[in-house]
């Protein structure tokens, strides 16, 4: 025999206040009604819920044990409501990043954290790839929001929303005090005779950091190291007096003593804009909506002095 989960719940009610004034005042119904329900659900049930003539209402063993379900109820019908509001206002619910390498470990990263610090409840996967894997990634919803360089893009607008964040320039990066940064002027063949550190061979940092220095005059270079890691490429040019080419966002905050510095040293076509890309058409989620929101004034913030 079902019972209507509503009927538990004012049970619950009745026993916890132990009159049926209280009970009506807390539910918001009237005595009659819940007098009514408890002779209702006692004659379906044919059962008896409370002690008669007992002063306040003291619950019988199968009252009892109707009223503990109707609280299980309430807290989970409560729970329900909580949930409810909290995905409402992007405070809970699931989040797929992507982003390439070096932005996830120079910006996209922190920003998550950012996000996360006022958000406990909800769960963000970064996917770390490089640029052909992203943007199909986005485009059969595998992933909510991916952040990279806009040029890179090759599909349809049509089928994307593409949202620009900051634009950006690639700059020479060398430690504090490397020998260059005494020079009035640097030239090309300072460049030519330095040593360098590579990105990935499938980043497309690699191919703007020769393209860069290619529009400089520089013909050749000489490469000591390489690597995706953003963190192994910064540990090696604070120890060492190798150079590379870094977007400026990678190097927006102040570096502790004996950290990197940006060299006088301008290409002539090395900007860049960075955007947020969603599949068109699908419908976002308030959480997805809160970071976007976040995002814009996470990157308004850090990168107050270079954003567009």
């Amino acid at each position: 025999m079902l019972i209507d989960p509503r009927h538990l719940e004012q049970l619950a009610a009745i026993v916890e206040q132990g009159t049926l004034h209280e009970a009506a005042k807390q539910l918001g119904t009237s005595q009659p009604a819940l007098s009514r329900m408890i002779s209702n659900l006692e004659s379906r049930l044919d059962v008896q819920l409370f002690e008669r003539s007992s002063r306040p209402l003291i619950a019988t063993e199968i009252g009892q044990k109707l009223a503990d379900h109707g609280r299980a109820i309430r807290a989970v019908r409560i729970r329900a409501d909580e949930d409810v509001q909290l995905g409402m206002r992007g405070m809970s619910g699931e989040l797929k990043i992507g982003a390439p390498p070096f932005l996830c470990e120079r910006l996209v990263g922190d920003a998550i954290s950012a996000f996360l610090r006022h958000r406990p409840s909800i769960e963000v996967e970064l996917v770390s790839d490089y640029f052909p894997q992203l943007e199909r990634a986005v485009s059969l919803n595998h992933i909510d929001v991916v952040i990279f360089p806009l040029r890179l893009l090759t599909s349809s607008k049509a089928d994307l929303t593409i949202e620009p964040l900051f634009k950006d320039e690639h700059v020479v990066v060398g430690r504090q005090g490397h020998p260059l940064f005494e020079r009035d002027e640097i030239t090309a063949g300072d460049l030519e005779k330095a040593t360098w550190i590579s990105h990935s061979e499938h980043s497309m940092l690699r191919s703007d950091m020769e393209t860069a220095l290619a529009s400089f005059g520089v013909a050749s270079l000489s490469f000591a190291f390489q690597s995706e890691s953003a963190g192994a490429i910064f540990e090696m040019l604070r120890t060492t007096d190798f150079l590379t080419v870094l977007p400026r966002y990678a190097i927006r905050r102040s570096e502790p003593e004996g950290g990197l510095s940006v060299l006088p040293v301008r290409f002539t076509s090395s900007s860049m804009t960075v955007g947020m890309v969603q599949l068109r058409g699908r419908q976002e989620s308030p959480l997805l909506a809160a970071f976007a929101t976040h995002m814009r004034d996470y990157v308004a913030t850090e990168l107050s002095e270079i954003r567009s």
